[in-house]
């Protein structure tokens, strides 16, 4: 029998699902897909509404605790909504990775899509932060998690 294996879903209120019910939240969406395609997975919820990428590094350590085989990133709508530098973004991210490297545990990033309303050129240096990111790390990218639940008017976020 195959042990269960923990995915940690590390992120703000796109990953908590913050207006969601639970059932909706990026975590438990994840796990019944894996269950169906008959992985044995538990998805841990570690979102927490309003954090920023910075506030993520902050609580790494939790995530490390959890010891996930695989861990989903997912920041950074809150870092553009406060005018986050992109290269604040980065380095925050490339933080969160390095740990869990160091861990061995597998990320897998999920991009946030600027809105077009904070400008063309910051939106261009923002988006352009994940693939970087990904690719220095060899890892998975989701390309705008933010744009799945704008794209869905079933999905209540704000």
């Amino acid at each position: 029998m195959a042990s269960t294996r923990v995915i940690a879903c590390f992120g703000d209120s796109l990953t908590e699902g913050f207006g969601l019910h639970s059932a909706q939240a990026l975590p438990a969406v994840l796990e019944n897909e894996l269950l169906q395609q008959g992985h044995q997975v538990r998805c841990v919820n570690m979102g927490v509404s309003g954090d920023t990428s910075g506030d993520g590094r902050r609580r790494l350590k939790k995530v490390l605790k959890a010891k996930p085989c695989v861990c989903v990133v997912a920041f950074g709508t809150n870092d553009f909504f406060v005018g986050a530098a992109p290269g604040e973004l980065e380095e925050n991210l490339s933080a969160i990775l390095d740990g869990l490297a160091a861990c061995r545990i597998q990320p897998v990033l999920a991009g946030a899509g600027c809105l077009a309303e904070f400008g063309e050129e910051y939106k261009r240096e923002f988006d352009a932060v994940f693939p970087l990111v990904a690719a220095r790390y060899q890892a998975p990218l989701l390309p705008d998690l933010l744009g799945t639940y704008l794209r869905d008017p079933a999905k209540t976020l704000i």
